[in-house]
């Protein structure tokens, strides 16, 4: 490899990360281990290195060679990204596809924080990293380019790598067609309990960077990036999920090749409409409580604010928001009063606001706090960052997500 060109990839990775930060930020003792690992760094002077002065280690860091730096770079930014809520998460559910044990689980839930988790991964579960650094990534894609399609078809049978390869023959051949680009694509695949994972990268248009030799002169030099497509295919919910940073008319053309590449069908263009719903009956019955997986690191969460839609000729709404100092049984006395007169059937939760705190991690002395609403028929204000991906995870645990609705038919059974 040039030097020109290894200048072109460290400034690049450089560019989208902050190594001092990470340097600051980073346990102390994984980060002594990586650089044990990698034997570098053996005699630096740890002892003597400020948390937030690391000038020194900056210093002494910049000095090793440029490949070198060009790895640690691309570690690094995979390792501050797993060193969050998402990123355990996805090192716990590649865990379960990998080896199916909750050996993993545990072992995090013993780590001081999530850089040590992320930290541990990289050094003792080498199978785990490339998956997990994927489904992160995924994770904490901006949710507005994420669009999701209801009643799709069913795939019947466990995807094999030719449904990848035929999905890649299929984006080539669009791509090329309709914008001059995507010349070559590679799918990845990943499985995530009843969800398979198709990262694609197709070809980019062409570009000319401009950069320096290593001698100092200025040149010009072409390269083919490329961009990324997600397909996320559940199978057992008739859902496809595309990760698309463009515009929502060119994501359905991408619901129907993906269709026709792995299902062999074909379908519309335009997506049924979202009939799904959040089913929350059961926050009517004070005696329900939400459970999180030892994993998830949630301490409590209680309801703080119900919202309820008496049904019939005469609608109106109930809603009742305690305050920060009321005991949780208040919430349900003045609902209960409220609705003393109206009959059990009549009511429907319109909203639910739920408090979720955190046990505390690493040097915190609290934990943290997040509140949130569900709003009926399938809002959430919840986002794709932070500790929102584990409360988002603890509701699935607990069977709260959009489904589609519930009919009756003659004989009063439920069928979906």
């Amino acid at each position: 490899m040039s030097d020109s060109i290894r200048s072109e990839g460290l400034a690049k990775l450089a560019a989208e990360f902050d190594i001092r930060r990470f340097f600051q930020r980073a346990p102390r003792d994984w980060l002594i281990r990586y650089f044990n690992h990698h034997d570098v760094l053996t005699n630096f002077d740890w002892p003597a290195l400020k948390k937030l002065k690391v000038d020194p280690l900056e210093d002494t860091w910049h000095a090793l060679p440029e490949d070198v730096k060009l790895k640690m770079v691309d570690d690094f930014r995979h390792l501050a990204m797993l060193s969050t809520p998402a990123g355990k998460l996805a090192i716990i559910d590649e865990a379960e596809f990998v080896d199916q044990s909750n050996d993993v689980a545990l072992q995090l839930t013993e780590l001081e924080d999530f850089g040590a988790c992320a930290f541990w991964t990289y050094l003792t579960r080498g199978d785990l990293w490339n998956g997990a650094v994927f489904l992160a990534g995924a994770d904490t894609k901006l949710k507005r380019y994420w669009r999701k399609r209801i009643n799709y078809p069913q795939l019947g049978r466990l995807p094999t790598n030719d449904d990848g390869e035929r999905l890649a023959k299929g984006l080539v051949e669009f791509f090329e067609r309709r914008e001059g680009r995507g010349k070559y694509c590679q799918v990845h695949q990943l499985r995530r309990g009843d969800r398979e994972y198709y990262f694609s990268y197709p070809q980019d248009h062409a570009q000319t960077s401009i950069e320096y030799e290593a001698d100092g002169r200025q040149t010009k030099r072409p390269h083919k990036p490329a961009f990324e497509v997600i397909f996320v295919h559940n199978d057992a919910d008739q859902t496809l999920s595309v990760w698309y940073e463009g515009r929502a008319d060119r994501v359905r053309d991408l619901e129907v090749i993906f269709a026709q590449s792995v299902i062999g069908e074909t379908i519309p263009r335009r997506s049924p409409r979202d009939t799904s719903v959040y089913e929350l009956k059961a926050f009517l019955d004070e005696d329900f409580r939400l459970g999180a997986s030892d994993v998830l690191g949630i301490e409590s969460m209680a309801v703080r604010k119900l919202r309820l839609q008496v049904l019939g000729p005469d609608r109106y709404t109930i809603r009742v928001d305690i305050g920060e100092g009321c005991s949780d049984h208040v919430l349900y006395d003045s609902m209960r009063r409220a609705t003393a007169d109206v009959p059990a059937t009549m009511l429907r939760v319109s909203q639910v606001g739920i408090k979720v705190a955190f046990e505390a991690r690493g040097h915190e002395k609290k934990g943290r706090v997040r509140s949130f609403e569900i709003t009926y028929p399938n809002s959430c204000s919840l986002q794709n960052h932070g500790n929102d991906i584990l409360i988002q995870r603890m509701l699935v645990e607990n069977g709260i997500e959009p489904k589609a609705p519930s009919t009756k038919d003659d004989d009063g059974v439920e069928s979906t």
